[in-house]
């Protein structure tokens, strides 16, 4: 959790505390907290206004990395004539 600000930890800490289950998959036990909207939809994290949900691992870094590679192929498309 490396650059995350101690208001965030505080506030996942809060979250996970009771151990929720994880609002994608209805399955896991959350162990991560997931913004919502995402994080990259902000011009930078410290403006980013959203919500924190409860996830598990998988779920969220296969929603990760679904945004990342939606953007690698737009980028692509960018010659559209």
């Amino acid at each position: 959790m490396g650059g995350y600000s101690y208001k965030y930890r505080e506030a996942r800490k809060v979250l996970l505390a009771s151990g929720p289950m994880c609002v994608y998959c209805r399955v896991k036990v959350a162990d991560t907290a997931d913004h919502v909207p995402p994080l990259a939809s902000a011009p930078c994290p410290e403006l980013w206004a959203g919500e924190l949900v409860p996830a598990c691992k998988s779920c969220n870094s296969r929603l990760g990395a679904k945004i990342v590679n939606d953007r690698r192929r737009k980028a692509r498309r960018s010659r559209e004539w």
